[in-house]
């Protein structure tokens, strides 16, 4: 009896010491953690360029250089899209004060707030956001500074990744080392495929969004095809952040048929994400059950924000394969996986033996 109460307390210390430490710890876990997994990602690239008989220091170099190529890329196509809306800003600005010269008779009619109390209270807002102003520069400052972090992390995880290997192998039995190996090469796979999947996924809702965009004869198509895309990347949230700032835009820049465009299209291109790209596409590299992944990213998001829920899946992903190769957790693999319930103990250890005999 009281060993079972040491056992629950035990449990009980865990679950309350592991989210603690990561919540308090997170200046410093949540941009290594994302390094981790980027560099995972780019370790096929490296291993390609070394294979091309590039030496190691370039192989890194040159894969890193993929990865801040990816991020101009996008910086790139913003800023030229920014630039085509300011040409036609003062359209849009008459637009949006039509909107809400509209918005405001609307909650007149139906709040009984007359326009100059609506500015009011608009007036104290945007005062609260000014007190937040430097706040808000601090927080840019942080993001600044956490990526810089994140590509230094990916630097040095490349260079020392057998070093970081053997490590691991060092405080392991021997005879287990091969075991270990396999668990190693499959975390690898499982945290770098999906986010090559998810890259894969976002240039196809990219193309979807920008088609459909295009088709309809919606204005600045390209940019709202791109935030909308890129806001995929986060599970669940993105795409109605996405989607929210595209129809937005939409409205100041084409007006109410142009929203419909995008709404339409949005939801055909979702449809196509939803049953084709991500079950095929990413499903495929993170086999997670849906309660599994929706806990995974609301659990990381309290903890880390938004970078938590960037790398909630591949790291819940992580810890269900490292949990899939040993006997006493293989049950919590079943219960994160998308095995079917009555496979039962029998199907667990035949999953578990292909996984570490693979044929």
């Amino acid at each position: 009896m009281t060993s079972d109460i040491s056992k629950i307390l035990k449990w009980v210390l865990l679950l309350i010491a592991v989210p603690a430490g990561l919540y308090l710890g997170k200046t410093f876990l949540a941009p290594l953690a994302i390094g981790i997994v980027l560099a995972m990602m780019l370790i096929p690239v490296m291993d390609w360029l070394m294979n091309k008989n590039i030496s190691r220091g370039f192989a890194v170099a040159g894969s890193t250089l993929l990865l801040l190529m990816f991020f101009v890329f996008l910086g790139s196509l913003l800023t030229i899209q920014v630039r085509i809306i300011s040409k036609d800003w003062p359209q849009i600005e008459k637009t949006s004060v039509k909107l809400l010269d509209d918005a405001q008779s609307f909650i007149e009619d139906k709040a009984g707030i007359d326009p100059d109390e609506q500015l009011q209270q608009a007036k104290g807002m945007l005062s609260n956001l000014g007190r937040g102003g430097t706040a808000a520069l601090g927080t840019i400052g942080g993001a600044v500074t956490s990526f810089i972090l994140v590509i230094v992390y990916v630097v040095l995880i490349l260079s020392q990744r057998e070093r970081f290997k053997e490590f691991i192998l060092l405080n392991v039995p021997r005879e287990e080392q091969p075991e270990v190996r396999k668990v190693l090469k499959e975390i690898r796979k499982t945290s770098g495929g999906y986010f090559w999947g998810m890259f894969k996924a976002m240039l196809i809702l990219a193309v979807l969004y920008g088609t459909g965009f295009l088709i309809g004869g919606v204005k600045y198509a390209l940019l709202l095809a791109l935030i909308a895309a890129v806001f995929s990347f986060i599970p669940y949230l993105g795409n109605a952040i996405g989607g929210g700032l595209a129809a937005l835009l939409a409205m100041v820049s084409g007006g109410f048929s142009s929203v419909l465009v995008v709404v339409s299209v949005m939801f055909a291109a979702q449809m196509i994400d939803n049953y084709i790209t991500q079950p095929y596409v990413v499903g495929k590299e993170v086999d997670l059950n849906p309660f599994m992944t929706i806990t995974s990213v609301i659990a990381f998001g309290v903890l880390w924000g938004i970078p938590g829920t960037l790398i909630a899946i591949p790291i819940t992903g992580i810890l269900k394969v490292s949990f899939q190769y040993f006997e006493k957790t293989r049950s919590l693999a079943f219960l994160m996986g998308n095995e079917k319930p009555d496979a039962g103990r029998e199907g667990l250890r035949k999953q578990a033996d292909k996984m570490v005999n693979p044929v």
